[in-house]
């Protein structure tokens, strides 16, 4: 139920791109494949090919370098040669989508109680070493290469360990159901079959 509410307000090519740099350890996407289907209808990403298989077996640091650049041709669409807090910062919400797809959470819950816009300004000024309120392709790569997504996670929502997750849902109304913890004995009736002998 989680994917496709985060799935709505969120924009499938930059998920898309962000598993790309991110890929899953499973290798199996997190995304809803009618979600990857309609975006390679409408051109949004490429298909797969044989030729993806291919890339595994070649230079990943080529694979990885290409990967960022295609990431940076998204965000900064204009090709001005640097991104501005805003789209840093939907990077970092892709991202973040991407883990909480992942985690079967919402993205709020990985801020663990912070609040999300304080976050992602802390997040882009670490990210915006020069603090001219812009983010070169330099900049935007070390911190690709830096960071594992989880440190990624950890660097935007500033929260450490593992996202805490309520887990302690109810799915059924448990309030008829007698209490005392252990198994209830009750009469047991056997069914009267002699009427249907010859």
């Amino acid at each position: 139920f989680f994917v496709k509410e985060e799935m709505g307000a969120n924009n499938t090519k930059g998920l898309y791109l962000c598993e790309t740099i991110y890929p899953p350890e499973n290798g199996v996407s997190c995304i809803p494949p009618e979600k990857l289907e309609k975006a390679i209808r409408k051109g949004e990403i490429p298909p797969k090919t044989d030729d993806d298989e291919e890339d595994l077996d070649g230079d990943m640091d080529a694979v990885i370098d290409d990967c960022i650049r295609q990431v940076w041709q998204y965000y900064d669409p204009k090709g001005v040669g640097f991104l501005n807090k805003k789209q840093t910062q939907q990077f970092f919400k892709d991202a973040l989508n991407l883990v909480a797809l992942r985690k079967m959470c919402k993205s709020k819950d990985l801020f663990q109680g912070r609040k999300e816009g304080a976050a992602l300004d802390e997040a882009f000024k670490k990210i915006n070493t020069s603090n001219d309120g812009r983010v070169t392709f330099e900049q935007f790569e070390e911190f690709i290469n830096m960071c594992e997504l989880d440190e990624a996670v950890q660097f935007v929502t500033g929260a450490g360990g593992e996202v805490q997750i309520n887990t302690n849902v109810q799915m059924v109304d448990n309030s008829n159901l007698p209490s005392g913890g252990g198994p209830v004995k009750g009469k047991i009736e056997y069914r009267d079959y002699s009427a249907l002998e010859d």
